[in-house]
């Protein structure tokens, strides 16, 4: 009797293994660790799906009839191969941040907080610096000749993980008001976020111009610059919090007993 009854208690195990192509239950079992690859896979379909959106966008004038006539076409051409070339490193940023994360060997709580925060930080200045890069070239190029190449690219989806951005200027800016130094936290809070070195296009072969367009290349830099700090801050402000929270775990006085 009891032989009878321990085999119809694993029968549900034994049906189970002899379905054929059933891998729903590794998948299942195996769902922690695998967290890494899929939101890398996820980054890899963003990347392609933001390259076909923009290059759609960028090109729509095409079949939209928003070409103009006579030099305006030339202007807009000129503006769709600076945004089409630009598009394809700017999609490989997002593929690069999923190729990164996919190769993650962290924990759960490390992955989502330090390696994914970390890539949303790099993506966003990334994708920012080469979209000021390229505006500075349709810049260029509209003071050089005249035309009014257009210095715009589609990047609305980018509002979806700004908050990795601003989060460590922000935080930065709380823990400084705490402090009383209200100076800093204002420059982090208001100034630091708002600064905006681009200026809009000046006359063509202008000296105003040209300090225009100078001045867009500093813009590049000045994303990066904020790029280097934010994702520094980040890295100091969770080096803090992890070992608070590993000495909460394990508390310890750093001093040695005789």
């Amino acid at each position: 009797m009891e032989k009878i009854l321990n085999r119809l208690l694993d029968l549900p195990q034994v049906v189970n293994s002899k379905l054929p192509g059933n891998t729903f239950n590794s998948w299942v079992q195996d769902s922690e660790s695998n967290i890494p690859s899929w939101v890398g896979k996820f980054y890899t379909v963003s990347a392609l799906v933001v390259l076909l959106t923009s290059l759609v966008v960028i090109l729509s004038p095409l079949w939209n009839g928003g070409m103009g006539e006579k030099m305006d076409i030339v202007a807009n051409i000129l503006s769709m191969l600076i945004w089409v070339y630009a598009a394809f490193p700017i999609s490989q940023v997002i593929r690069a941040a999923g190729d990164s994360l996919a190769e993650s060997k962290s924990g759960t709580i490390d992955f989502i907080f330090k390696d994914l925060a970390l890539a949303n930080i790099k993506v966003l200045g990334h994708v920012a610096a080469i979209v000021a890069l390229f505006g500075a070239f349709a810049m260029t190029l509209s003071w050089a000749t005249s035309l009014s190449v257009s210095g715009d690219f589609a990047t609305g989806w980018v509002e979806n993980i700004s908050y990795a951005y601003a989060l460590p200027m922000a935080a930065t800016a709380e823990l400084a008001s705490l402090l009383n130094l209200q100076f800093i936290s204002n420059i982090l809070a208001n100034d630091w976020a708002n600064w905006d070195p681009t200026m809009a296009s000046g006359n063509a072969l202008s000296w105003d111009g040209l300090i225009s367009v100078a001045w867009e290349y500093v813009g590049v830099v000045v994303v990066l610059a904020k790029l280097y700090v934010a994702l520094a801050i980040y890295k100091f402000f969770y080096g803090i919090i992890s070992s608070f929270v590993n000495f909460i775990k394990n508390p310890y006085l750093p001093f040695k007993s005789k």
